[in-house]
């Protein structure tokens, strides 16, 4: 029981602000609860009077009785709608709490996981503790103490029937644990289950042009097919478990009402219980058959969800590596000077990608960085805006350590043209416009003009109001790199990451970015990494890395006349014979 405890703990605080409607909606859960055995009483007393004649006492009980009703219907409705609006209130700050702490993690931690597994956590899971929260002050709590009151009215009438009613207790109550830990075993492979499946459809959904292209179709319907079926088998055994365990405990409280309806007949038939009397015990014990159903029910959803809680709880114990200092002050306007003093870098504990690297890029320079794959270039370029942190060595823009300045203020004078252009759902102003919110119409098209976007955008159906659907579908590659462009444009950085901004583009499309990108370059330190080696023959400088390592410096010309591995690898993308 300690770890069902435990799981459920750390959500605690998310109900603490809502404290007062938890209290409220408490309060209308006692006086629900006072007015079951004030019923059980009244069915007595109406008992008796029925059976004296007295049809005043009756008027006026059953007077009494509409009023307890009405008590109780209002009592309920207080319960149920403050208890559910704490509870929803909890799971929303719970879920906008771990989504913010997600943002937190590190990126390679981030890249090691399943997008669908993160989102089902976010969703699902919380949902489901959501729900399982409103149950367990609406259900179980009212539950519990409906069924203490019952017990303490029962004592009160009969002690010898209610410790007979009790009897049992001891073997239900190990009845719920033995089926709870099945249960939980059997929740825990089913969420699990449903995380591998959403995790599918995003891979699915996200490749579908690569599925179509190799008529992979029947394939991954085996794998999604496989998925789902492993989890109706999961849920199945779950449903097993909950349809003997219904029947085991019904019987046992069956056994139980009718050993206590046999030994009442008996002190009936000895004058040591009144019919009246024992119409008020039997009727407490109907009014104890719902509570218990209940509790029992909401016993296993709990275990259920123990499961949701477990993973939502393993998520917020992942804490990122690379932190704002809580001293950390706003990085000034920068003139775009680059230091890198013997940097060494390596991803969590595998050998350094980067190793005594030195590296001075004066404002306005262009620098590109280029070298086989896996030889340490985009790593280096995500120490700069300090997506990752040295193990050693400093990073520095304009002499400031980047370990000492505000994230925002960081990232905001550095913009990135990725290979691979996310777009996200939403307008193609938006677009343009995200991370530079608040910026007008006049500015974004302004923005797109420069980025050789503005005519492409003009020809759609809503021109900048066109939706580009998720990821830029909807877009060629060259037009979302334009768009991209456009977004850096508007950040107006002084420094400025291109990432094999023109690889995976055709001619045309590389012809009207590349011109771009020019125009985007003009008075900015700019880091360019590149495969087409045609791309940077005019940089200022361009660095060879092997390794992680930097092996060879100076300009195209330069390199090429030193015959090393830059000018192998020029010639041979061109199919030049060295001379």
């Amino acid at each position: 029981m300690a770890g069902f405890f435990e799981s459920y703990r750390r959500l605690t605080p998310f109900l603490r602000p809502y404290r007062y409607v938890v209290l409220g909606a408490l309060a209308c859960t006692v006086g629900f609860v006072l007015t079951t055995p004030a019923m059980a009483h009244l069915v007595e007393r109406l008992t008796r009077f029925i059976g004296n004649g007295d049809l005043q006492a009756i008027t006026e009980l059953t007077g009494m009785s509409i009023g307890i009703i009405v008590v109780r219907g209002l009592c309920q409705y207080g319960q149920d709608t403050l208890m559910a609006k704490a509870a929803l209130r909890g799971a929303n700050d719970l879920r906008n709490h771990v989504h913010a702490h997600v943002q937190t993690l590190d990126l390679g931690w981030l890249a090691g996981q399943r997008t669908g597994d993160l989102s089902y956590r976010l969703t699902e899971d919380i949902d489901r503790i959501g729900e399982v929260t409103r149950k367990f002050f609406h259900q179980f709590i009212p539950c519990v103490l409906t069924a203490t009151a019952v017990l303490a009215y029962l004592l009160f009438l009969n002690w010898q029937l209610t410790f007979l009613t009790l009897i049992v207790t001891p073997f239900i109550g190990w009845l719920f644990g033995w089926f709870g830990n099945r249960l939980l075993v059997q929740s825990r492979r089913s969420q699990g289950q449903i995380a591998d499946l959403s995790a599918l459809l995003v891979e699915t959904f996200s490749g579908i042009r690569i599925i179509r292209g190799f008529a992979a179709e029947k394939y991954e319907q085996g794998r999604f097919e496989t998925l789902s079926d492993q989890n109706r088998l999961a849920r199945f055994r779950a449903e097993q478990i909950k349809a003997i365990q219904y029947p085991v405990i019904g019987l046992l409280q069956g056994t139980g009402v009718l050993l206590v309806f046999w030994v009442a007949a008996w002190q009936i038939s000895q004058g040591n219980l009144t019919p009246p009397q024992f119409a008020g015990f039997a009727a407490g014990i109907a009014f104890l058959i719902d509570p218990v159903v209940l509790i029992t029910s909401n016993l296993n959803e709990l275990r259920e969800v123990q499961a949701s809680a477990e993973r939502v709880g393993e998520l917020l114990e992942v804490q990122p590596t690379v932190l704002e200092a809580p001293d950390a002050r706003v990085l000034p306007p920068v003139q775009g000077l680059i230091e890198l003093r013997n940097i060494t870098f390596g991803y969590a504990d595998a050998r350094p990608v980067l190793s005594q690297i030195n590296l001075r890029v004066e404002p306005g320079e262009v620098v590109a960085l280029v070298g086989p794959s896996g030889s340490g270039k985009s790593s280096l370029v995500n120490l700069l805006p300090r997506f990752y942190d040295t193990q050693s060595g400093t990073v520095c823009i304009d002499g400031i350590d980047v370990r000492e300045v505000t994230f925002k203020s960081l990232r905001r004078q550095i913009g990135i043209v990725p290979q691979e252009t996310m777009l996200f759902s939403g307008t193609i102003a938006e677009n343009i416009a995200y991370g530079s919110e608040g910026r007008s119409p006049v500015e974004i098209e302004e923005a797109a003009r420069i980025a050789n976007a503005h005519d492409f955008i003009l020809e759609l159906p809503a021109g900048y109001q066109t939706l580009v659907g998720e990821r830029g579908v909807n877009l060629s590659g060259g037009q979302r790199q334009r768009v991209a462009i456009a977004r850096a444009v508007l950040l107006d950085p002084k420094i400025l990451i291109l990432d094999e901004a023109t690889s995976a583009l055709d001619n045309e499309s590389e012809a009207l970015v590349q011109e771009a990108l020019n125009r985007l370059m003009r008075g900015r330190t700019v880091v360019v990494i590149a495969h087409r080696l045609s791309t940077v023959r005019d940089a200022d400088r361009i660095l060879v890395l092997e390794r992680g390592q930097i092996t060879e410096t100076g300009n195209h010309g330069s390199l090429l006349d030193r015959g090393g591995l830059y000018a192998q690898l020029y010639n041979r993308q061109f199919e030049r014979t060295p001379v």
